[in-house]
C-alpha cells in the first residue's frame, strides 16, 4: 500500500513526519483484503475488523508479536483504572470480529476472573452480574446505558457489586457517564481505540478523568485541522491523526481517524506524563450541517441523558430540505409526555440554536444493531 506512495521520500527526524502523506479510510478500503499487510499472510495469527458503522468494515491484522503487545496495552488500561486480581470481569461486547473482544483475555492476564459473555440482553447480563458477583465490565456506552436503565427500573442496582467499568467504541457524554455511574453504582472510564490501528489500547482515562492518556511508546499522535491538514495548537479542536510505532502486520502512517479531539497538557496529578487527548467530541462523518449550524449527536445525547424522564436513547432524523426530528425514548412511568417534549425542545434550542421536532417513543422503541446509529439523513439536498 505504501511502496509507491512513499518512494523517494526521506525522513531523518520526527520533524519530518509532516512531510509524509496522510493515510485514510479510503486507502484501506481500496487495499481490501490484503493490500495493507506488511508481512506474509502466513505470519498473521488473527484477523479482526471494524464494525462498519459508517460503511464497509476494514480488516485489521495481528502477528504473534502484535497480539502480545495489544494484550499488554489492554492490561495497562485495566490496571490503570484499578481492575485486576480479585475482580470478576465480564465483557459484554460481541466476541466475533469486533476488537472489543480483546478485553476478555486481557482481563485474565490482568489477574481478574474473566467471563466473555458477549451479546445478550441487558436483563441477562444484569442477572449474571448479580449471581456471579461481577465487579467490573467492558461495554459500549449505548449498551451500558440500557443496563443502567434496566437496573434502576427493576431494583437490581442494590444487588450489584460493581466497582469499575471500561466503556468506549462510541462517543458518549458526561450526562451519560453520570447516569451509568449512578444507576449501576460503578466508576466508569472512557477508553479509546480504532480497529484498524489495532483496536482499543491507544488511550484511556486515569482516576482524574481529565483527558485520556496515550500510550506513546506505541502510538505517535497529531491533531490537525480537518480541512487544511495543518497541525493545530494545544487546546484547539481538530482531527486525531495516529502513526503506529510497533505494529508488524499493519503499520499505518499518519492515519486520519475522523475523530474530533483536543491535545491536552501532558502533566497529570495521577503521575503519568504521557501525551493526553480530550474525550472524543464526535466524528467528522457524524457531524451534520442543519440550517448552517454544525450539529454533533453528542450534544443531543447530553440533553437526553440529563433528563430522568428519558432513557437516554435517541436518534436524529433529518428529512425534507432541513427538517430535524429527534426521537427519544420516554420512561414507562411518565404521565405528562407533552411537558417532557416541551422541556427537551427548549433545552436543545438553548444549546444548538435549532428548533426541532421531538418524537417520543416508548421505552425500548429505538433499536440498534451493534453500535448505535445516531443520525439518519433522509434529506433531499
Amino acid at each position: 500500500m505504501y511502496s509507491n506512495r512513499l518512494k523517494g521520500m526521506s525522513v531523518s527526524s520526527i520533524d519530518d513526519l509532516s512531510k509524509l502523506p496522510f493515510t485514510t479510510r479510503w486507502d484501506l478500503l481500496s487495499a481490501y483484503p490484503y493490500g495493507a499487510l506488511a508481512v506474509s499472510l502466513s505470519d498473521v495469527c488473527l484477523m479482526l475488523s471494524s464494525s462498519g458503522t459508517t460503511g464497509s468494515p476494514i480488516l485489521t491484522f495481528y502477528t504473534e508479536a502484535d497480539y502480545k503487545l495489544w494484550m499488554e496495552r489492554l492490561v495497562r488500561n485495566l490496571k490503570l483504572v484499578g481492575i485486576g486480581k480479585g475482580d470478576v470481569f465480564t465483557n459484554t461486547s460481541n466476541q466475533g470480529m469486533f476488537t472489543g473482544r480483546g478485553y476478555s483475555e486481557a482481563a485474565s492476564l490482568a489477574g481478574a476472573a474473566s467471563i466473555p459473555v458477549g451479546p445478550a440482553s441487558p436483563e441477562k447480563h444484569l442477572k449474571l452480574m448479580v449471581e456471579l458477583g461481577v465487579t467490573s465490565f467492558h461495554a459500549i456506552p449505548s449498551f451500558a446505558l440500557k443496563m443502567a436503565n434496566v437496573a434502576r427500573d427493576s431494583g437490581l442496582a442494590d444487588k450489584l457489586r460493581l466497582r469499575k467499568a471500561v466503556i468506549g467504541a462510541e462517543t458518549w457524554s458526561e450526562s451519560t457517564r453520570r447516569r451509568i455511574e449512578e444507576s449501576l453504582n460503578v466508576d466508569a472510564y472512557d477508553n479509546y481505540g480504532v480497529a484498524e490501528l489495532g483496536g482499543p489500547g491507544i488511550a484511556i482515562e486515569c482516576s482524574e478523568k481529565e483527558g485520556m492518556h496515550v500510550w506513546a511508546d506505541h502510538y505517535l499522535i497529531e491533531v490537525v485541522d480537518p480541512e487544511t491538514g495543518e497541525r493545530v495548537s494545544e487546546g484547539e479542536e481538530g482531527e486525531l491523526v495516529v502513526t503506529t510505532l510497533t505494529r508488524e502486520a499493519m503499520p499505518l502512517i499518519r492515519y486520519r481517524t475522523g475523530d474530533i479531539v483536543k491535545l491536552l497538557p501532558s502533566d497529570c496529578s495521577c503521575g503519568l506524563e504521557t501525551p493526553k487527548i480530550s474525550r472524543v467530541k464526535g466524528r467528522i462523518d457524524e457531524m451534520v450541517k442543519v440550517r448552517g449550524i454544525s450539529l454533533y449527536p453528542k450534544i443531543i445525547e447530553e440533553v437526553a441523558s440529563s433528563m430522568p424522564e428519558l432513557t437516554g436513547e435517541f436518534q436524529i432524523v433529518l428529512s425534507g430540505i432541513d427538517d430535524i426530528t429527534v426521537k427519544v425514548e420516554v420512561k414507562k412511568w411518565v404521565k405528562d409526555v407533552d411537558r417532557v417534549v416541551s422541556e427537551l425542545k427548549r433545552r436543545i434550542k438553548e444549546l444548538t440554536l435549532l428548533s426541532v421536532a421531538v418524537e417520543p417513543v416508548e421505552e425500548g422503541g429505538i433499536v440498534h444493531q451493534g453500535k448505535a446509529k445516531r443520525v439518519v439523513d433522509l434529506r433531499q439536498l
